[in-house]
């Protein structure tokens, strides 16, 4: 076929295309194949304008395959233009519809390239042009600007170095540059800064960096003229916080935690941040930790007042408790020093008793934060040298001694062994002596004791031995006394052994021979004591016992008269005292007995009651009390009957006679009724008020002509009421009947 043939054919099939349905592209067969192949036969098929279907023996296997086939149209020219067009290459058109699997591809590409491209576009717009590297700029040929910028970025970091730098860029510019007004503004304000910096230093404690900071500051600036003001200012305070600090912890030292915290507040109106806060804050902690030290040293205290060597301990363990940082640390060491010195006295005390194993034992008790443990260690070597010297022997003596020379020059105790030495050394030849006096003594005689005694007066008090020297010559002195004062006393108990007065008196006068002072002076006095009893009762008491009779029989009297005999200093003196006491008291009861009858004899109301009077006189402890009793219930029945009596025509007078009567008198109650029922009648209740039921008609005021009322003519007398006229005049004195009293 030729070309124009070929292109004949191709028209007439474009026509046919464009009057009917879209021609579609074979299938079926590019299933089987590959994707290459399909693609590549397709293209030949567009170029070629071949639409014609291909015949395939096999379906296609895939149904997406199939889909996208079918969604694949040619484009053709349409026919209606009549003229001739250019032969033109068809073109390959989109699918109408997109496959389900691929619309998120789709929306997400949607979604992704417009967004990327925005945000590309907004970058490249905001991007700042690039910045000056100020630390590589040679600044001899560096624009105003540029140093201007490059001095505002080193001010901005803040520092102290950076803004001297910033001034030093721009300072440097001459004084009639254009920017020179901006410099100067900003130099103002870096040197400002520069101030306010060393301030913030100031205030966050850092006293000598602040200064250090100021002082940098240029002398051409604004701020360099209060520079010094302000470091003077900073060191004033600083001064008086020091000062503050330190006297509130002297107070806590002098356990005056009070006074330390109101100190310690002073720190916050010092007008510095540190001081008010960091150093106030442990201050005040400081404070609370000496407060509880303080309790405990407190307690310790008062256990180390107690002389208990277990209180001390536990005082010593109260004070270890104690905070290192308290500031009374150091008054608990002194505290623990004096315990150590307790103990070691006690020690001590214990070791001079002869116990020394148990001295030991206390002196290990000390404390070791007493620091003492080298002086125990040179009290036990003294107290083991103490053993050999407890035994009182002139070897035993020089044992110890070689003991205590152990003890080297540079021992805390060099002083103490070198006391016991020398009081060993002057003991060895007073022991000697007193070995010599007891062989003297031991026969024991006068002459042989008071050799004995003579001998021992050779060794100084002052000596060690001498206490034992006195010890043993007074012992020998009090027997030489017993053996010269015995013979006296057992003559006078001889004496006293008769016991008759005389034979008393005498052994009396011979024990009174025996001196005081004397060993056996305390045992005669005791005979002597005895002695005088027996012979006053001897003496005296049948003046007593006579005494007493004549009482018995109401001679009161000339019983008191028979006891006066009995003076002062007799054994009996204060037993006739007492009954003499008793007899005066017996006497003043008949006696206000005997009145009181008197002044009741004339039986008026007055004299009942002064006899009532006088006869309450007498001591209820008397013999007399009974018949006094009688007496005054019968005076009390008698103004009963009085009262009744006169109630007839005097009822107010009968009333105050029996309100006389005693309450121990049997007509008392019945006196105090009758008083009752009498005030009654003279004082009757007042009657209650009638009710007066409201009324309702109102009547108008009527005015009414009232005669004048001259000045002194009288007012009428008002006019009494119904219920007035009838009530009966109260009789007042009207006699009542007289109720039965069985008198």
């Amino acid at each position: 076929m030729s070309e124009n043939q070929q292109e004949q054919s191709q028209s007439q099939s474009s026509n046919k295309t464009a009057s009917g349905s879209s021609p579609q592209i074979p299938i079926r067969s590019l299933v089987r194949k590959s994707r290459a192949q399909w693609l590549k036969e397709l293209c030949t098929s567009l170029e070629t304008g071949n639409t014609q279907p291909v015949t395939v023996d096999e379906t296609p296997s895939s149904p997406e395959l199939t889909e996208t086939a079918n969604q694949i149209v040619l484009y053709q020219p349409s026919q209606g233009s009549s003229s001739p067009q250019p032969e033109k290459r068809q073109r390959f058109v989109l699918p109408k519809t997109i496959p389900v699997n691929l619309v998120p591809l789709v929306l997400a590409l949607l979604i992704l390239v417009p967004g990327g491209i925005g945000v590309l576009a907004m970058s490249l717009l905001f991007r700042l042009p690039a910045l000056p590297n100020c630390p590589k700029i040679f600044w001899p040929i560096a624009s105003a600007s540029l140093r201007l910028y490059c001095a505002e970025s080193a001010a901005n970091k803040q520092t102290v170095q950076d803004l001297l730098v910033a001034i030093d860029l721009v300072d440097s510019l001459s004084k009639d540059h254009p920017l020179r007004p901006e410099i100067n503004r900003q130099i103002e304000k870096w040197s400002m800064d520069i101030l306010n910096l060393a301030e913030e230093m100031f205030q966050a404690g850092q006293l000598s960096e602040a200064i250090a900071a100021a002082e940098k500051t240029p002398e051409h600036t604004p701020a360099a003229a209060q520079v010094s003001k302000r470091i003077d200012q900073w060191r004033s305070i600083w001064d008086e916080a020091e000062q503050t600090y330190q006297k509130s912890e002297e107070l806590m030292r002098q356990e005056k935690l009070n006074l330390a915290f109101k100190e310690a507040t002073l720190l916050l109106n010092l007008g510095n941040n540190y001081w008010a806060t960091t150093k106030y804050q442990a201050l005040t902690d400081l404070i609370a930790i000496t407060r509880e030290d303080s309790q405990k040293l407190a307690k310790a205290r008062s256990l180390i007042a107690q002389s208990s060597l277990e209180k001390w301990i536990e005082a010593a363990g109260l004070i270890e408790k104690l905070s290192p940082e308290s500031y009374l640390k150091d008054a608990g060491q002194k505290e623990i020093t004096t315990i150590g010195n307790k103990i070691m006295t006690l020690a001590e005390e214990t070791l001079k008793n002869g116990n020394w194993q148990e001295a030991i034992n206390i002196a290990n008790k000390i404390p070791g934060s007493a620091n003492l443990q080298e002086n125990v260690k040179d009290f036990t070597v003294l107290a083991k040298a103490n053993v050999p010297a407890l035994l009182d022997t002139v070897v035993g003596l020089r044992n110890a001694i070689a003991q205590a020379q152990k003890i080297g020059q540079d021992r805390p105790l060099y002083q103490k062994a070198q006391s016991y030495i020398r009081n060993w050394q002057e003991s060895i030849a007073d022991v000697a002596t007193l070995e010599r006096a007891r062989q003297l003594a031991q026969p024991g005689g006068v002459s042989d004791l008071r050799a004995a005694i003579a001998q021992v007066q050779t060794i100084p008090a002052s000596n060690p031995r001498g206490t034992e020297a006195k010890t043993e010559m007074v012992s020998w002195t009090r027997r030489i006394e017993e053996i010269e004062d015995r013979p006296l006393l057992e003559t006078a108990e001889q004496l006293a052994s008769f016991g008759d007065t005389d034979s008393l008196k005498q052994a009396i006068a011979q024990a009174q021979k025996i001196g005081r002072g004397r060993t056996l002076y305390e045992n005669a006095q005791n005979q002597i004591a005895q002695w005088t009893d027996r012979s006053q009762r001897l003496q005296y008491q049948p003046i007593l016992d006579r005494a007493e009779q004549l009482a018995s029989e109401g001679s009161y009297a000339e019983a008191i008269a028979q006891a006066q005999q009995i003076s002062s200093g007799v054994v009996l003196y204060n037993t006739a005292k007492t009954k003499i006491s008793q007899w005066n008291s017996q006497l003043r009861d008949a006696e206000n007995l005997r009145n009181s009858e008197v002044l009741a004899s004339p039986g008026t109301p007055d004299s009942y009651a002064a006899a009532i009077k006088m006869a309450n006189q007498v001591s209820n402890s008397s013999k007399l009390r009974g018949r006094v009793e009688q007496l005054i219930d019968q005076w009390g029945q008698n103004l009963l009957q009085l009262g009744l009596d006169q109630s007839t025509y005097d009822v107010p007078g009968a009333i105050g006679i029996l309100k006389k009567i005693p309450p121990q008198s049997t007509a008392y109650s019945q006196a105090q009724t009758q008083i009752q029922d009498w005030q009654q009648w003279l004082n009757p209740p007042a009657p209650p008020p009638e009710y007066q039921p409201p009324v309702d008609t109102y009547e108008p005021p009527v005015e009414r002509a009232q005669p004048p009322v001259e000045p002194d003519q009288p007012s009428p007398a008002p006019t009494p009421t119904p219920e007035a006229a009838e009530q009966p005049p109260i009789e007042l004195n009207k006699p009542l009947t007289t109720p039965s009293t069985g008198i």
